[in-house]
């Protein structure tokens, strides 16, 4: 066995001698071997080496990256330092509990510090270099730092014992600025995004979940911020540290789009592109909004996402440009149909105030496809995110219904059923094109997030939160 894996105090954490051959001539010692490592139970992935020097009282720490946690293989090649890791693992029995050890070039010893601790070290001798090896790349926008002196924690650096004074330690302008373990439990430190179309149906609904879950965003309507201005939006991404953008804008109006193409092509189409391009730029997620009009509806079953797309109308056309955000491998497209929320307006919401404002309300029920909530749609999109899932996925409550029949479960529940009739497309002289049919298989996303609601569960606890 060419390595001797020594277990510490707390689980997960190891100490690994290498095996020494040497002469007069000097030495050799393997430092890794996935084969070896695997014989003692150390399976990793290694995707990333860091070399680090530090002279005499250099203190670094305590860093660790809230996404993308690395784990570390930390060894010395020149003089000493006292490394710490502390555990952040939630679930852990050692959570908040600290762990130091002495490396060296001379004790050769290695350490390995798992996923979801922070780390740092102290340098102990005048020159002092360091090699560690990485189960996932540096991101920065992830990063977090706990300062070294944390009172909660309370980290012995052995100052006493390695003859360095408090005044002598010497830090970054970062480490200075670190927080408090008590700051880092108390707040969420995950994803931080911009929201593009903030105050629409969608972009509302990721706002209210946002404060719910402490997640940090900004948001901005149309009048704030356009959605095609890219120079702008990449100054507030870069200003911001955000680390990913939810793309929730969009040209909605169907018929008015055959009238304004340019300026529907542009928002639904061009923008996405651009938006996908800039954040593959600064390598962060980005999420975008599709519809099921970029089918013609001819399918007679539900369309999946390898049916091959064939828009009717501008707007279906424009949208299905603006999927083309998909060559960007962070790139997340969901293709939703007939969404309404609580929110903000929408067709669900425009039909109540015609019931109580009109005496016939007209709905056709040549146009079948399922609503999507947005509390569900917004719940699913995060839950993507949150598992680092991109591509195409179809997103849509469980069941299918006409226009009229979505609205006619609505009324019965509402009153003024004698109010609704039904009506054709025609019959309101569109300017665009629909699909009959445009029903989504949302399989796909179901294997990944589980059962999705049936859309009249949906209009029930839509009708219970405006009560």
């Amino acid at each position: 066995m060419k390595f001797k894996k020594i277990e510490t105090e707390i689980d997960g954490v190891y100490i690994i001698e290498p095996t020494l051959f040497g002469d007069d001539r000097g030495f050799f010692m393997e430092t890794w071997n996935r084969e070896e490592f695997k014989e003692i139970g150390l399976d990793f992935n290694f995707v990333q080496d860091n070399h680090s020097k530090s002279k005499k009282g250099v203190l670094r720490g305590l860093h660790f990256q809230r996404k993308h946690s690395q784990g570390k293989l930390i060894r010395v090649i020149k003089g000493a330092i006292y490394d710490v890791a502390v555990d952040l693992r939630k679930e852990s029995k050692s959570y908040g509990k600290w762990i130091g050890v002495e490396l060296s070039r001379d004790n050769r010893r290695m350490c390995y510090i798992p996923e979801g601790f922070a780390h740092g070290f102290l340098a102990l001798d005048d020159e002092n270099e360091i090699i560690y090896k990485c189960t996932d790349s540096y991101k920065p926008q992830y990063e977090v730092g706990i300062a070294w002196d944390d009172e909660e924690l309370n980290v012995d650096w052995c100052l006493d014992k390695y003859g360095i004074k408090k005044e002598e330690l010497i830090f970054s302008e970062k480490d200075r600025k670190n927080i408090s373990f008590k700051y880092y439990r108390s707040k969420y430190f995950g994803e931080k995004v911009m929201l593009l179309g903030g105050m629409g149906q969608l972009g509302r609904e990721f706002q209210r979940y946002f404060h719910d879950k402490n997640i940090q965003y900004i948001a901005f309507g149309h009048k704030e911020l356009d959605v095609t201005d890219i120079a702008k939006i990449e100054e507030l991404a870069i200003k911001n540290k955000i680390t990913g953008i939810i793309n929730c804008s969009g040209y909605n109006n169907v018929d008015k789009a055959e009238v304004e193409s340019q300026l529907c092509y542009e928002v639904n189409g061009y923008a996405p592109l651009k938006i996908a391009n800039l954040c593959k730029k600064l390598d962060i997620f980005f999420v975008t909004y599709s519809t099921d009009y970029v089918f013609d509806g001819e399918k007679e079953i539900p369309y999946t996402e390898e049916d091959t797309p064939n828009p009717l109308s501008v707007y279906g056309k424009a949208k299905l440009l603006g999927e083309g955000a998909l060559e960007y491998e962070k790139a997340l497209v969901i293709r939703p149909s007939w969404i309404f929320g609580a929110l903000s307006d929408n067709f669900v919401k425009r039909v109540i105030e015609w019931i109580n404002s009109k005496d016939i309300v007209k709905i056709v029920d040549d146009q079948v496809s399922a609503p999507t909530y947005t509390k569900d749609l917004v719940e699913f999109t995060w839950h993507m995110i949150e598992k680092d899932i991109y591509g195409l996925y179809h997103f849509s409550n469980f069941g299918e219904c006409s226009k009229y029949d979505e609205i006619k479960y609505l009324v019965e529940r509402i009153g003024g059923i004698d109010k609704l009739q039904r009506a054709k497309s025609q019959d309101f002289n569109p300017l665009a094109n629909r699909p009959k049919y445009s029903k989504l298989d949302s399989r796909k996303a179901e294997r990944i997030v589980g059962a999705i609601p049936h859309w009249k569960e949906g209009i029930d606890r839509f009708l219970e939160e405006i009560k």
